[in-house]
């Protein structure tokens, strides 16, 4: 059996919310409880708008990935009480078009993928000119994170009497990017049935990056979190967790 390689989750988006175990849906809920409409960009398969259309809130999700996207639309035949309070848009945070505005947007796990300055700042510009006046955006950005590791066994579930191990592996690359290689391999009765390789590009950034960026892109600070229990962060936290809002009186681009 030889191994399918591929770039971001298109082989593997199956097996993603298996393995994104991330506490974080009562996070968004508290920011997300005070409007009747957000912004998810990078929703992928719809682990946080679910829930949060579940709730009451309606979600506009921006998701570039087909296979995610599939993925999305499986779960919600399996939800249509909802199918109305979702709509699912291929774009991404950089080109999403839309003809109305929104109180807030989130982006979870999606900015570590903006690989630059350039394409950070067309991003944060572009959700600028989405935000009602004053309108919130809410990130979190995996600082700590970003450092050379060989290929290692991370993770070992078992669901359905079937097995499923992922590995990880990381490699610092020029410009502050950095190669992320993921193995997925799927036993059933002891036996290796499927086996993907994928790999991914992230970017290191600092805090102070981020600030910045904001600052440059007419964002307000207003908090940091270094957990999602809304723990205030502290320098050598791995996990930054931003929320900023758009700067009175700004101007859109």
């Amino acid at each position: 059996m030889g191994m399918r390689v591929n770039k971001g989750y298109e082989k593997a988006a199956h097996l993603y919310d298996l393995f994104d175990t991330k506490d974080n849906v009562a996070f968004f809920y508290q920011f997300a409880k005070e409007f009747k409409k957000i912004l998810d960009i990078g929703a992928g398969t719809g682990r946080i708008a679910i829930p949060l259309a579940e709730k009451g809130v309606e979600v506009v999700c921006i998701e570039p990935s087909q296979a995610m996207r599939k993925q999305f639309y499986t779960k919600l035949e399996k939800s249509p009480s909802i199918a109305d309070k979702i709509t699912i848009l291929n774009a991404d945070a950089k080109s999403f078009k839309l003809d109305e505005t929104f109180p807030a947007a989130f982006l979870s796990g999606s900015f570590d993928h903006l690989l630059d300055d350039t394409e950070r700042i067309k991003s944060l510009r572009n959700i600028h000119q989405h935000l009602n006046s004053k309108g919130k955006i809410i990130f979190d950005v995996f600082i700590g994170l970003m450092k050379n590791a060989p290929l290692a066994l991370v993770d070992k579930i078992m669901k359905n009497k079937i097995e499923y191990h992922r590995y990880i592996g990381t490699k610092i690359l020029p410009h502050n990017q950095i190669s992320v290689l993921l193995v997925y391999k799927t036993y059933k009765a002891g036996l290796l049935v499927e086996s993907i390789k994928q790999e991914s590009l992230a970017a290191v950034i600092t805090r102070n990056k981020v600030i910045q960026l904001l600052d440059e892109t007419k964002f307000e600070l207003v908090n940091e979190y270094g957990d999602y229990t809304f723990s205030s962060f502290n320098e050598g936290d791995s996990l930054l967790i931003i929320k900023a809002m758009k700067k009175e009186n700004s101007q859109d681009y």
